[in-house]
């Protein structure tokens, strides 16, 4: 095995498993939200903070994990990457927000969930071309970015709308999706580590029949 193989191996474990902790954590978020027995602090900071960070991780996974292919459809993967980074970025900066100038800028919400969501379908799309995992593992990436398209005719309508807010719920219900993903990454690794350096993960996911 290639000295540089390791290292790639235990980095995509790890970010697995970081993107599987932040969607157990926005679920968790969800649900502590609308409890009044929780500080403020805690649904406001110190579980969205981790939470996103842990998240961004998905994508840099697929990245280390090589699973967005050559050529044309790599540059899709790498675009859709940058704007799904810079969409967690963006719930960064709101999430901060109110501890830095003293109160929640809401612009940056909606537009950090249109950069999460576009980014992860581009992803999404860029993996499933690729081919380079096979199983329920290519379809991970994609569940992410064609839930929240799936949604938001469903928030217009029936809350945005009426309500002028987005369901919670619904917003929740997309931490589904980054888990699996989270789950998928890691469990690629074992074969990631079985290939070469110069090689690709085609193999990735067989066990996902």
């Amino acid at each position: 095995m290639d000295s540089n193989v390791k290292p790639s191996v235990e980095r995509i474990r790890l970010a697995g498993l970081a993107c599987l902790t932040g969607g157990l954590l926005w679920a968790i978020l969800v649900i502590v939200s609308p409890l009044e027995t929780v500080p403020p602090i805690f649904t406001g900071l110190l579980i969205p903070l981790p939470m996103l960070i842990c998240l961004a991780c998905g994508p840099l996974g697929l990245f280390i994990l090589r699973a967005i292919g050559k050529g044309r459809i790599r540059w899709v993967g790498l675009i859709g990457t940058s704007i799904t980074l810079l969409g967690i970025c963006s719930y960064l900066a709101a999430t901060l927000s109110k501890y830095i100038v003293g109160y929640e800028v809401e612009f940056f919400y909606p537009v950090g969930a249109l950069l999460l969501g576009v980014g992860m379908l581009m992803l999404g799309i860029a993996v499933f071309v690729a081919r380079s995992l096979t199983g329920w593992h290519r379809m991970a990436p994609l569940f992410v970015g064609v839930y929240y398209v799936a949604m938001i005719p469903f928030q217009i309508v029936f809350f945005i709308i009426p309500n002028g807010e987005p369901s919670p719920i619904l917003l929740g219900i997309w931490s589904i999706p980054w888990i699996l993903l989270g789950y998928a990454i890691w469990s690629s690794a074992s074969s990631f580590e079985r290939l070469s350096t110069g090689g690709n993960v085609s193999t990735a996911g067989g066990n996902g029949k």
